[in-house]
């Protein structure tokens, strides 16, 4: 049970904040909250992991990383762990700075807005479907997609939080 929680606690935390960026324009206060809920369950899946998969232990965690890193890509690496880490920490500080400041979030420098964009891509791609196995790997495609469509250039989305330069 505890391993199909954690699977399900990420897919809806990263439909979430998908869906987010699709009601992004202008950043509602229901983009937001989608977009905290997803937060509240990547960490529910981060701690569900770590209890379920990894026995509370972050040398466990780390060594698993780094033999799926080594499985997929022959580099025996954890610190994808790390990087996790720092997803769901870049996520709260988009969720704070929102939250705090919204204005000058809504206003902030267009490369601070791609920067974070890329970075979430990046990771989403990663988590979503280069290291998901099997049919998994489908929805995490149509999740890109929907991503790559919330943030093309002409889209309702796409400037969001990206109006300085």
């Amino acid at each position: 049970m505890g391993d199909l929680l954690t699977r399900v606690t990420i897919w809806l935390a990263l439909g979430l904040f998908a869906s987010a960026q699709v009601g992004a324009n202008g950043w509602s206060a229901r983009s937001f909250q989608l977009s905290l809920a997803g937060w509240v369950l990547f960490v529910t899946h981060a701690l569900l992991a770590f209890g379920t998969h990894y026995e509370w232990s972050h040398a466990v965690g780390y060594a698993a990383t780094a033999a799926q890193t080594a499985e997929l890509t022959g580099f025996d690496w954890g610190g994808g762990l790390y990087v996790n880490y720092l997803f769901g920490l870049v996520w709260l500080g988009e969720l704070m700075w929102c939250w705090r400041d919204h204005e000058g979030y809504m206003h902030r420098a267009r490369w601070v807005g791609h920067a974070a964009r890329g970075f979430f891509f990046f990771m989403i791609v990663n988590g979503a479907v280069i290291f998901v196995p099997g049919p998994q790997r489908w929805l995490g495609v149509v999740l890109v997609g929907v991503l790559a469509w919330a943030w093309w250039p002409g889209s309702s989305t796409q400037d969001v939080g990206t109006s300085r330069s």
